[in-house]
């Protein structure tokens, strides 16, 4: 029965997967009414082996989305009339010709209190001739005279000159209300502008105390004490900046570029239809790998459902070949991840996707032609993101599969709702199960999840994953991010006969990290000789604001209202302490703002043998923007 089992939907995968590779649209044209209608059959039809997941992946509940009412809290409140306030006062620096002469009453108190915005001690923390940075030294005094709103602004945009490409944003993060209409809020400042061949921002942490007598009117400023301040310079040398923006000279000869990947969801969610995959959520990756042999590293892009995979090859003088359809790689399933690696270990990079429906595996046969070898469906859930690693030292790369949401075909009597919810939402409990696929050779894999001890802990909704030899014991051990909670660590215990045993001590060497992890990066971030961890979390404005409230969840212990305000906190920088354990290194590195962060990555991106921290990050936002991400 197990054997007929795996043989249906095997076959069902396969034959999905044929009908999902890029096709002539003029082919085999049918009426939509006709469409449904066979594609209806087909589902029932192979409904007895599997039930497939055509609406895409993504948390939607409409209780979910309601947006509270703002004056239900007064925090929320004062929240919107700051930001007004600052919109002024940011229009107010753009639009004046010299910031002293400017009427900034709309914005203070009578009884104002000046001090410096600009520290009078700071330190040279890098200079490598293109990129300078200065750090205030933190307490920063605030002793110095200085007269009004007026010269103080004067002063902290000076190191800026004259406005060119003036960039302004102030982003509260956090407020504390009293019933004397007194108030206190930590605003994040940053201050940008081109000056001659230089770019140059201005980055600082305000506390600023406020009047605010009634929630009709405008919030008045008392004072504002600099917590942090950061100057930074960056040289342009030949019009160039450090980083330049080359896509369209490197995709100018890809016709579809404009068409395909300039489109924002919204286009493409009114054109294709749901079932085929096209969700809002955009959890599509990417992979990079030499996928014809010629020493130069190509680009595989994942796709919502109904959009083809793109495979870009790269070509010496930086241009890229859409390589898609002749590769066999152009998929128009929904895919989430991709891996580059060599599987058969014949020195080439095959390709393994991770679809909404199950796994795909592709043999390269070296000159970047591929031909599906096998096809894997995972019923109780998507698979979200892969990592490979020879995790039994016998010389093949073993595939770990990440999993996030149960479908709900999985849930009896949750028909209706796309994925299952998180629950608890800030330790959820109720994910779908990771895998881990045994390398056997000749493109065949055994699950051993269970057998190896990966099904500890194995029920969170995983977003990423990541191998290293953290403990330096010779074998490799596994990193998982979760949303909705807890992170794993999984320490491989290989005895001397070769016997592999996981453990789950992420709680006892202190890289828990119960968040909403996102992604995860190894590198030797101290220099130490040892293996340190980056995890990528999600730091919400709105959410310190409000978690810190006493009316936020007021039924709630102290170890769940942590986990909530933790939730909100950002990402994490864990140090190898070298005795099994980490140190949380993440405020005090300045690692934890990345906003709303998704893919992270350690990168020498100067070249000066230090690691750097690249972090992508954003959302889907409103019509009108909060600002909050």
């Amino acid at each position: 029965m197990k054997l007929r089992f795996q043989l249906s939907t095997t076959l069902l995968l396969s034959f999905i997967l044929s009908s999902c590779k890029d096709q002539n649209p003029n082919e085999h044209l049918i009426t939509s009414e006709e469409g449904e209608k066979k594609l209806t059959q087909r589902v029932k039809q192979n409904s007895s082996s599997a039930n497939l997941p055509f609406k895409p992946i993504g948390l939607f509940d409409e209780t979910l989305h309601k947006e509270p009412e703002a004056n239900s809290w007064r925090v929320e409140k004062f929240n919107e009339l700051t930001k007004e306030q600052f919109e002024k006062l940011k229009k107010t620096i753009a639009s004046s010709n010299s910031i002293i002469d400017a009427d900034l009453n709309f914005l203070t108190s009578n009884s104002f209190n000046s001090c410096p915005l600009t520290p009078k001690e700071t330190v040279e923390v890098y200079n490598n001739n293109r990129l300078k940075i200065i750090k205030g030294i933190e307490p920063i005094d605030n002793n110095q005279e200085v007269s009004g709103l007026n010269a103080m602004l004067h002063e902290l945009i000076s190191p800026l000159g004259r406005k060119t490409k003036l960039k302004t944003k102030f982003k509260t993060f956090n407020v504390s209300l009293n019933k004397n209409g007194q108030a206190e809020s930590q605003v994040l400042v940053d201050i940008s502008n081109q000056k001659e061949d230089q770019l140059i921002s201005i980055k600082s942490e305000w506390t600023c105390y406020w009047e605010w007598s009634s929630e009709s009117t405008n919030p008045r400023l008392k004072s504002i004490n600099p917590r942090s301040y950061q100057l930074c310079s960056s040289k342009i040398i030949n019009n160039q900046p450090l980083f330049s923006d080359c896509t369209k000279s490197v995709f100018k000869n890809f016709k579809d570029f404009e068409r395909q990947f300039n489109k924002g969801i919204n286009y493409w969610a009114s054109r294709i239809e749901n079932r085929y995959g096209i969700g809002l959520a955009g959890w599509h990756g990417m992979a990079i790998g030499d996928a014809n042999g010629d020493g130069i590293d190509d680009i595989y892009i994942c796709e919502p459902g109904g959009l083809p995979n793109k495979l870009f090859i790269s070509k010496r003088n930086g241009q890229i070949i859409d390589a898609s359809s002749l590769s066999g790689t152009d998929f128009r399933i929904q895919s989430q991840s991709a891996l580059f690696i060599d599987y058969d270990n014949d020195n080439d990079q095959d390709l393994i996707i991770a679809t909404t429906i199950g796994i795909i595996f592709m043999e390269n046969d070296g000159k970047g032609n591929y031909s599906k070898k096998r096809s894997e469906l995972i019923p109780e859930s998507a698979p979200m993101c892969l990592s490979a690693s020879d995790y039994d030292n016998d010389g093949d790369l073993d595939i770990f599969v990440g999993c996030y949401s149960l479908r709900r075909s999985s849930i009896p009597g949750n028909e209706s709702a796309i994925l299952a919810r998180p629950i608890p939402y800030h330790d959820a409990n109720n994910g779908g199960r990771n895998l881990l696929l045994r390398n056997d050779r000749n493109w065949n894999f055994t699950n051993v999840t269970i057998e190896v001890g990966l099904d500890t802990n194995n029920r969170r909704f995983t977003l990423a994953s990541s191998w290293a030899d953290y403990d330096m014991d010779g074998d490799q051990d596994l990193y998982v991010a979760n949303d909705y909670g807890r992170n794993n660590l999984y320490r491989n215990d290989t005895d001397n006969n070769g016997g592999v045993n996981f453990v789950d001590v992420a709680a006892e060497t202190g890289v828990e990290d119960m968040s909403a992890g996102m992604s995860v990066s190894w590198a030797d971030a101290d220099l130490d000789g040892d293996l340190d961890l980056y995890v990528s979390n999600m730091w919400s404005s709105a959410g310190n604001r409000i978690a810190y409230q006493r009316q936020f969840m007021q039924k709630a212990d102290k170890e769940s209202l942590e986990g909530f305000r933790r939730h909100a906190r950002g990402n994490s920088l864990f140090i190898n302490s070298g005795n099994g354990t980490f140190k949380d290194s993440s405020l005090q590195s300045g690692a934890s703002m990345g906003r709303w962060a998704w893919g992270s990555r350690f990168a020498d991106i100067n070249n000066d043998g230090l690691q750097d921290i690249l972090v992508s990050n954003g959302f889907i936002t409103q019509p009108e923007d909060s600002g909050d991400l």
